[in-house]
């Protein structure tokens, strides 16, 4: 592991794992399905939301979530919606 692995997602500046991501946007947002990715659900919504992932300046956590990467996690981080730990594995 090279640090830049995505173990979860900022939404409000609150911490999620990408189950519960994938779970919030699905349903809302009326795409995707269960089996679909996380990463290919996000890139489907902010498509349609004008919104370039890749420049994470250009919108904050309360516009779109931003990935929390392994080599910025933080000691002890959990996911706010389900509970458990944002680890790599």
């Amino acid at each position: 592991m090279n640090g830049q692995e995505i173990i979860g997602y900022l939404l409000a500046e609150q911490p999620f794992c990408a189950t519960c991501i994938h779970d919030l946007f699905v349903p809302f947002d009326l795409i995707g399905s269960p089996g679909s990715s996380t990463e290919l659900v996000l890139d489907i919504v902010a498509g349609r939301r004008g919104i370039e992932r890749e420049s994470e300046n250009s919108f904050s956590t309360y516009q779109f979530p931003k990935p929390i990467r392994a080599s910025d996690r933080l000691d002890h981080e959990v996911c706010v919606y389900c509970g458990r730990p944002l680890d790599p594995d």
